[in-house]
């Protein structure tokens, strides 16, 4: 059986919730700080991918990696922090993914909490080496296009450290190059559309806990 390793970025500044926040007369916290179900995002969204069947979890710090790391501190995770911090997502992605041991890769942003573990596991299930499992955002199954697609997202570690060293940025390019390089792409439905939920702004983070609210978890 494979060894499937998860990657989970939480080395952004989050200035678009510091901008909301001060906007609204709020005391600006970074975004994977704020507080859901008495944790916080960031553990929230661990304890998602720690429940997905994953064999290690890495965490990727990088903006704020002191407070980051304080928070998650005694969960199962191994860290690694981004040096220099001011780095794009792909670079990101491409240090945890070093530090990995697992053949198949489990990309999570650290900002998406109601990701469920039951789809992260189907994410990890569809990916084997010519093939990129993703959360669709729309139709499913065997997808010819990657437009608007990006985390989560799963693939074979050997891809990863193929295309991640050509991003300068985002990871949506590189999943276009990939399509066009003839790489598989394989969309798994969002168990509830509140997946597909980032939290970059407050108004999303109003949306998270509101469904977790009403989940009651």
């Amino acid at each position: 059986m494979e060894l499937i390793s998860a990657v989970v970025t939480a080395a952004g500044r989050g200035s678009r919730m510091f901008r909301d926040m001060q906007e609204l007369g709020l005391e600006p916290v970074h975004k994977l700080l704020l507080p859901i179900d008495s944790v916080t995002v960031i553990e929230k969204t661990l304890d998602s991918v720690l429940r997905a069947g994953v064999d290690e979890c890495i965490v990727v710090t990088g903006h704020h990696a002191g407070e980051v790391e304080e928070a998650i501190a005694g969960m199962d995770v191994e860290i690694v922090r981004n040096d220099p911090p001011d780095v794009p997502l792909a670079a990101s992605l491409l240090n945890g993914v070093l530090s990995a041991s697992g053949e198949i890769i489990l990309c999570v942003a650290g900002d998406q909490p109601a990701v469920s573990p039951g789809t992260m596991g189907r994410i990890s299930e569809h990916a084997d080496p010519e093939t990129v499992s993703i959360l669709a955002r729309g139709r499913s199954g065997w997808l010819d296009s990657a437009e608007g697609l990006g985390m989560p997202l799963a693939a074979s570690s050997e891809l990863l450290r193929r295309y991640l060293p050509m991003g300068d940025g985002n990871i949506n390019p590189l999943l276009r190059l990939m399509v066009d390089d003839g790489i598989r792409l394989y969309g798994v439905e969002a168990s509830d559309p509140i997946e597909l939920v980032n939290i970059n702004h407050y108004s999303d983070y109003l949306r998270i806990m509101e469904y977790f609210g009403v989940k009651g978890e």
